[in-house]
């Protein structure tokens, strides 16, 4: 079971660091993508330090790549965004925490990056950049629904993730 989980998580890490590569840029530095719903679905249907460690790797392999000066943030804030999420359930939106948890997420997310862009930039550039990742965290939570009601009709979770 340990080998599936980490086989997983490395899926996971990988489809990750596409979902961003495939951005759109916002015109204010940032880019806009939906691979925080895929974080958020792997905080679903993985235990709790798997979780952590598909996000830091997945997002921050991205920015290793493409975005070097944004990866110290990236590797913390992607992992907090996770422990909003609990795995414990035979579905994915099986319980209030799964449901009200991408809000919280995408709040950290907007929250942290604009303290990010605060550290590394000015306040205007800040400011400027809630607009991206305000519309990142919007998208990201409709994606995670979305794929999360997919997932949960096909019964996804009992039939390949048992706890």
């Amino acid at each position: 079971m340990k080998n599936k989980k980490i086989a997983l998580s490395a899926l996971f890490a990988a489809l990750i660091f596409i979902v961003i590569s495939i951005h759109i840029p916002n015109g204010m530095g940032g880019v806009i993508h939906f691979g925080d719903a895929l974080i958020f679905i792997a905080a679903t249907l993985l235990p709790f330090p798997y979780a952590i460690a598909v996000a830091a790797i997945g997002a921050g392999l991205f920015n290793l790549v493409f975005a070097p000066v944004w990866l110290p943030f990236t590797i913390v804030i992607k992992p907090i965004m996770t422990l909003c999420f609990t795995s414990k359930s035979n579905r994915i939106l099986g319980t209030k925490r799964n449901i009200i948890a991408p809000i919280i997420g995408a709040i950290i997310n907007t929250v942290l990056y604009f303290g990010a862009n605060w550290i590394l930039f000015d306040n205007n550039t800040a400011i400027a950049a809630l607009t991206g990742l305000s519309i990142q965290g919007v998208g990201s939570i409709v994606f995670f629904f979305a794929i999360a009601i997919a997932l949960d009709q096909a019964k996804i979770k009992s039939r390949f993730f048992s706890n």
